[in-house]
């Protein structure tokens, strides 16, 4: 069986029928691990946590016994048992689909949940083929957040917090959230945290102020000073994301709408970054407006196709994505297209 979108998220939400083994995969790696958490919490609400065993591609090739014996073994201290693995490595599928064979031939009966965690699986993986025509599990594809998506999240995190915040607040704090759900998470805890307290409602102000006080976020700082042209910054700020873990999908994503920001910033026009979708602040106005000169149609249309050739290339197997993501962003910034 196999859910996509809204209805996989619905799925582990809510989780139907008896399946009690899910492939959940993406190109949003803070959406997929999310999600899993919540599929988690949905299947064990209080779970014991030595009954929560986690594996990875490495254990596996380690111990390919590990898995079926962690499916089939009960727990000492009662309860039900959850086995999650975050497979990142084409060479793990081969043992979790013999498992899934074994399961759906009636050779093994797990005794425990099972969630397995992948990144973004075209149409002919064999894992995802796998796990959709299987009798036992479902495949749950999930798409990354667009801007609608976002501003939805956004909008009901906030709302459970109980935090107050005005219409134009709302819609710029949305609109320059990262691509990945685990960092937008992460942000709306700090402004929920920053609301403690307050006794008003967030305003536009709070919002600059917050976004002025933050760390260099990587992806975000290396676009926007690709697009200023300020190569060595936007040198030195996707290393730093790259070398702390961040998901080169995410980073072109991100190159991506602030790419759409030049384009609409050219076409209308722009005489102020409020209009704009993330916004420019007037502290910022002035570099932007100077650096979008550069930018005009043939040369955006050359940015937005490099963009979606990278996009592919990092989505082919054993790809080296840090690099082609690198090379692309300096070649952004130096005009180089």
């Amino acid at each position: 069986m196999k859910q996509a979108g809204p209805r996989a998220l619905a799925f582990c939400e809510k989780p139907q029928g008896a399946t009690r083994i899910a492939l959940i995969f993406g190109a949003d790696p803070g959406l997929v691990s999310t999600s899993a958490d919540t599929l988690a919490y949905n299947w064990l609400p209080s779970p014991d946590p030595f009954n929560i065993i986690k594996l990875h591609d490495e254990d596996l090739k380690r111990d390919p016994q590990m898995l079926g014996d962690e499916l089939v073994a009960r727990s000492l201290m009662g309860g039900e048992r959850l086995i999650r693995v975050r497979v990142d490595k084409d060479a793990s599928s081969k043992y979790l689909l013999e498992i899934l064979a074994d399961i759906d031939k009636g050779a093994l009966t797990p005794e425990a949940f099972w969630i397995i965690e992948a990144g973004e699986l075209n149409k002919t993986n064999k894992l995802r083929v796998g796990f959709e025509e299987a009798k036992s599990a479902v495949a749950l594809q999930l798409y990354a957040d667009d801007e609608a998506a976002v501003s939805d999240l956004v909008t009901k995190r906030l709302a459970a917090a109980g935090v107050a915040i005005e219409p134009e607040a709302l819609a710029v704090f949305a609109a320059d959230l990262p691509g990945d759900r685990r960092l937008a998470l992460s942000e709306l805890e700090k402004v929920e945290l920053y609301a403690i307290g307050l006794g008003r409602s967030i305003t536009l102000a709070d919002i600059s102020q917050l976004a002025s006080a933050e760390q260099p976020r990587g992806a975000d700082d290396a676009a926007d000073a690709a697009i200023l042209g300020d190569a060595p910054q936007a040198t030195l700020s996707i290393n730093r994301y790259l070398d702390a873990g961040g998901n080169p999908i995410s980073a072109l994503r991100t190159l991506h709408f602030r790419m759409l920001r030049v384009s609409d910033a050219v076409a209308s026009g722009a005489g102020t970054g409020m209009r704009l979708r993330p916004p420019i602040f007037e502290k910022e106005w002035a570099a932007f407006s100077r650096a979008i000169r550069d930018w005009r149609a043939p040369v955006i249309h050359r940015a937005f196709t490099r963009l979606y050739e990278a996009e592919k290339s990092c989505k082919q197997a054993g790809a080296p994505s840090d690099a082609i993501v690198r090379n692309l962003i300096h070649k952004i910034a130096t005009r180089s297209l």
